[in-house]
């Protein structure tokens, strides 16, 4: 769901999609549509924002884009400042900045929320603000640094979005060319940032990070399913730390493989002989160190695996960091995922 040797793992822009029902009789074109961000876990950073200004929802044949404004907002939809308090009436609202890190697993920040367009079918098109805004831009804060400088994160589109709705100055635009449906039924989609691929330390005249579009995926969450386990603190997480020599630091993460993998064959995400993961979800804990878990979202249907590792930071696409070795400590394969259920995994 997930580099300059990071260990990156996932990020989600999660569309709830929610029709307003209908019966025999009911003659209603149009539906309340709401869009959220989600899941972005993440080892060497401890911040990474993304400041969204607006979505547009492009129908396929006739009708006019659906083009909406992200501001922030409280519970309420009332538009509030940085610190949650309401603005004056007078007030410009803000747009909307988002720590993926905040929303993680089945957590969601809404966009654009109860926002009625026509059923059909649809492309998208999500601004997001570049690290070159000048009022409100992206940023990644990184963990190591022990300061919170904020270092510019940029979000490489595809340039402009289609049918006349155009771009704008320093912001990248996330064209997504695949058709969805949006009826009067239910509809959940997800648009997944697999940062473990897509985030990069940017080279060359370019500073900061960018996130690359060929990691950002549109799924139907409707048909999907979950992947979730513990992970064992003594006979794992701590065991693979004592079994594994690393000059690197440890970073725990599970790998999803797709398929019945063996442990043998599970690779990492640099090109090999052996199975690529699809994605990779860090182990966290949220009570203090007593027990730890991972998570996969939005899985489809199908036959999976997955690896546990200490050593998460020294993979990347471009290869094993010099010097240090990728191992996977403990697997559980042949795992069925079904539609709208979870599939418990421990390691």
């Amino acid at each position: 769901m997930n580099a300059l040797k990071l260990s990156i793992i996932g990020a989600a822009v999660v569309f709830a999609l929610t029709g307003c029902g209908s019966d025999s009789d009911s003659k209603s074109t149009t539906t309340p549509v709401t869009l959220s961000v989600s899941d972005a876990p993440i080892d060497d950073v401890s911040k990474v924002v993304v400041t969204y200004s607006k979505v547009a929802f492009l129908p396929i044949g006739e009708g006019e884009p659906q083009i909406f404004d992200v501001y922030k907002t409280n519970e309420n939809g009332d538009y509030v400042n940085e610190e949650g308090e309401l603005l004056p009436d007078d007030a410009a609202p803000l747009p909307l900045s988002v720590n993926l890190l905040d929303f993680q697993g089945s957590d969601a920040q809404e966009l654009v929320e109860d926002e009625v367009i026509p059923t059909g079918d649809y492309k998208l098109c999500v601004f997001a603000n570049d690290g070159d805004h000048p009022d409100y831009p992206s940023y990644v804060i990184e963990e190591s640094t022990g300061n919170p400088i904020k270092t510019k994160l940029t979000v490489k589109g595809n340039g402009k979005c289609p049918q006349g709705v155009g771009e704008e100055p320093n912001t990248g635009v996330l064209f997504f060319n695949d058709t969805f449906t949006v009826n009067p039924d239910n509809n959940d989609y997800v648009v997944e940032f697999d940062l473990r691929r897509g985030l990069k330390d940017a080279t060359g005249k370019d500073e900061g990070y960018t996130i690359q579009r060929t990691s950002v995926s549109l799924i139907n969450t409707v048909t999907t399913g979950d992947i979730e386990g513990n992970v064992a603190l003594n006979e794992t997480y701590l065991q693979c730390e004592n079994d594994t020599a690393s000059g690197n630091g440890y970073a725990h993460a599970v790998y999803l493989y797709n398929g019945n993998i063996a442990q043998a064959d599970m690779g990492t995400f640099a090109p090999s002989d052996l199975q690529t993961p699809i994605t990779a979800a860090n182990v966290v804990t949220d009570d203090d160190g007593l027990t730890y878990q991972y998570e996969f979202g939005f899985v489809e249907p199908g036959t999976y695996s997955v690896g546990y590792t200490c050593t998460a930071n020294d993979d990347s696409e471009e290869g094993i960091v010099e010097g240090e070795a990728f191992s996977i400590y403990k697997a559980q394969s042949g795992l069925t995922v079904v539609a709208g259920s979870d599939t418990e995994a421990n390691l």
